[in-house]
Formats: C-alpha cells, structure tokens, sequence
C-alpha cells in the first residue's frame, strides 16, 4: 500500500516495483509518468468546480474580495502576494487570461469556497499553532526565517524597498521588533514580518507570524505554500 501511494503521489515509478512483471513493466515504461504537476492540476479542477458553485457575493463579503459584475457575469475580485486575479464563473484568471498556475489557483479556489468569514483576533501565531500541522510545516518555517534574516542582514534599506514593493506596511504589534511590517497574502490573511537587525552579539533574525484566525479561511498546508512563495519573491527582489 505504501508504494501504491507513493506512485499516486508521483514520488515512484510503477516499474519501480519489484513484483511487476517485465510485460508490465515495459508498459509503464511506455506510458507517460504521473508528475506532481498532474496531481496538482487535478486537485486545482476539482476545487475549481466548487468555487464556481459557491454564491460570489457572499463569498466576496466573507473573504474581503470585491464583487462585480460585468458583461461577463459575476466575478470576485482579490489580490495575492500583492497581485490582482479575477475569479469569474469559467475559473480564475489573471491579467484577463485564464491562470495556469495551479498553486494559485488551489489557494484562491479554496480560499473563497471556503467562505471563512471570521473576525481577526489579534492574536499572532506561527504556522506550527495550528492543529495537526506537520512536522515539515514547522520546519519550513524556521528555514524561511533564517533565510530572510540572512538576505537582509545589515540592509535594513533594502529590507524597507523589498516590503514597499510586495505591498508590506510598517506597523506596530505584538513584538517588539526593529521593524514589524504587515502584508496580506489574501485580504483576510495578514503576514507580520518581524525583523531585529544585527548587533555586536546577535546576527539579525527575523519571525513570521499569522492571525489565529487564518485556519478559518485556507487549508494550512496551503497557507504553508503562500507563505513559502511570499518568502520567495520577497528575498529575490
């Protein structure tokens, strides 16, 4: 069974299975393999029909998106990572052209069937708060913290141009930081950005942090790869 998922999962091949026969081997040889790529399209299909099904407008008022409508039909506008997408009644589309890009879409669709439509509570957690997080969630995290603490130590310039960009406002929070800036991924998922510059005994360092509320509105292992994309564009800027 366990092989038996990992070649659904696309992490083996078929003929990689000791018990296949050579018939069937050489078949699986022949036909195109499962890519992760495939899996996720097919996840992005199947969560795109039932963001299509959802009501627009109830899902644009939960979600802080702005509902539309236009010769096209009813549409949810919203940005990610500080981009602007359209979800519109035949998918998801960016730049008035279909979106292809399948993590974008897994997050919007889930983000707006799932209609979270709960308050901010203020209070800021890491992504390990969230129930049954997996272990490689926890760890993603303390690498992506180390990563921007190291792209931005003793260039507290560079920090500031890098946030202004991806659309990052400096605020004040729950920690005393240096510099805490706010982004929102989604219009009801802010990030906080954390950042202590280095000093004569410490490097600099960095933390991320969540509303408590964001498990209401996303999948946290989707929230997981948002956060891991923002810190991605944010360090190559």
């Amino acid at each position: 069974m366990a092989f038996a998922l990992k070649v659904q999962n696309a992490q083996l091949r078929m003929n990689d299975c000791p018990y296949v026969t050579e018939e069937t081997r050489e078949l699986a040889i022949q036909t195109p393999a499962v890519t992760m790529e495939d899996n996720y399209e097919r996840v992005s299909i199947e969560l795109e029909a039932e963001a299509k099904r959802t009501n627009f407008k109830e899902a644009a008022i939960a979600t802080g998106g702005h509902f539309d409508i236009s010769k096209g039909g009813e549409m949810i506008k919203l940005t990610m990572l500080n981009k602007p997408y359209e979800m519109r009644k035949d998918g998801l589309f960016e730049n008035d052209a279909y979106c292809r890009d399948s993590w974008a879409k897994i997050i919007i669709y889930d983000y707006i069937r799932r209609k979270g439509n709960k308050p901010l509570t203020g209070e800021w957690v890491t992504l390990g708060y969230f129930p049954h997080t997996a272990s490689h969630v926890k760890a993603f995290q303390r690498n992506a913290e180390e990563k921007v603490a190291a792209t931005f130590n003793k260039n507290m310039n560079r920090l500031k141009a890098c946030c202004k960009e991806l659309g990052g406002i400096e605020t004040r929070g729950k920690m005393k930081a240096d510099y805490v800036f706010r982004f929102d991924l989604l219009p009801q998922i802010p990030l906080y950005l954390c950042f202590w510059d280095a000093d004569e005994e410490f490097p600099a360092s960095c933390k991320l942090f969540l509303d408590s509320s964001a498990e209401a509105y996303i999948d946290i292992e989707y929230l997981a790869y948002l956060v891991e994309r923002f810190v991605e564009r944010f360090v190559q800027l």
